[in-house]
């Protein structure tokens, strides 16, 4: 009861300071992401995990290091993913990175969000600025707020440093923000529904030099109460 008590009332006082999807977190690592299974058995680095920050690491010659989150989320539930992320810029090469993606497991699978770094242009989302490339030394924090569902009932609200850049409202969130069934995207979806979150670093192509980053406050939690909605953004 205390712990709900807590909740509630940080929420409350959060939402008068409006400014976003903002929920008590912790500063250690959540239980799933210290269990075994969360570590992607393609890394070509295994990350390493030392509470409350994980490393990825790459070596010239690699394309993968990831913790991942796999769950049965179902249509209509919402959900808070997050992350805070920090890396030395100079050690970045003209590689590009992935830093998060959400799917939908499927075959092909379905990317519904990506997180996206690169030199020039920092970390992106939907194309949109999020981090500069000159201030990723710094811890930042990013986050996706999604309620899932099969048709135009969903959304998805993407906010770094507890700032929205990117929202959308009225859309089916199993797919990319393009699909809407009222505008003609009936594709059918597979039950159950299951999800793969993804974390770390994701390349195409093999890294032509080393790169080390770091994440903390990895978490995923669904969500009762959805203060400070953004609309569209």
């Amino acid at each position: 009861m205390k712990l709900l008590y807590f909740y509630l009332m940080a929420g409350l006082f959060l939402v008068a300071c409006g400014a976003g999807p903002i929920y008590p977190d912790v500063g250690w690592l959540n239980d799933w992401v210290k269990l075994p299974s969360a570590i992607d058995k393609t890394s070509d680095k295994t990350p390493v995990i030392s509470d409350p920050v994980v490393n990825f690491h790459l070596a010239p010659g690699d394309r993968t290091s990831i913790i991942q989150a796999g769950e049965e989320w179902r249509a209509g539930e919402t959900y808070l993913l997050g992350f805070d992320v920090r890396l030395d810029p100079k050690f970045l090469g003209k590689e590009n990175i992935t830093l998060s993606r959400l799917t939908r497991k499927e075959n092909p699978s379905v990317e519904i969000a990506v997180v996206k770094l690169d030199i020039d242009s920092g970390v992106t989302i939907f194309g949109r600025s999020c981090i500069p490339a000159a201030d990723l030394s710094k811890w930042h924090r990013i986050e996706m707020r999604i309620k899932f569902s099969d048709e135009d009932k969903g959304y998805l609200e993407v906010f770094c440093d507890r700032k929205p850049i990117w929202a959308r409202v009225d859309m089916r969130t199993n797919f990319a923000p393009e699909c809407r069934y009222s505008e003609g995207c009936r594709k059918p979806v597979s039950k159950p529904e299951r999800y793969n979150w993804q974390l770390g670093l994701i390349t195409d192509v093999p890294v032509s030099q080393m790169i080390n980053l770091q994440m903390q406050r990895l978490n995923h939690r669904r969500l009762y109460y959805k203060p400070n909605r953004v609309g569209t953004l």
